[in-house]
């Protein structure tokens, strides 16, 4: 299992969720998760900083409240609808 730090993410990269905790003016809320079980596949569009944090956005319309840099995520490889993560190459 392998984990990815929030100020590492990269778009294009899928991690494990949990389901949708709460709403932010409108925008669901999800949170990272460790365990396979219960657990939703996203994919990371964007992170940006914010008050309090950092907010991760995914490509499904959802996003995370603020957290902080050292919140570990896991990496959803070879969960199945997982896609690979998209590298870029400068």
């Amino acid at each position: 299992m392998t984990t990815v730090p929030t100020s590492h993410l990269p778009a294009g990269e899928p991690v494990l969720t949990t389901d949708v905790v709460g709403t932010d003016f409108g925008l669901p809320l999800v949170r990272p998760t460790r365990t396979r079980q219960g657990s939703q596949v996203r994919v990371v569009r964007s992170r940006c900083k914010a008050h309090g944090g950092v907010v991760v956005w995914f490509t499904d319309g959802t996003k995370t409240p603020p957290l902080h840099g050292r919140t570990a995520w896991t990496v959803a490889e070879g969960e199945p609808g997982a896609h690979p993560p998209a590298r870029v190459v400068a």
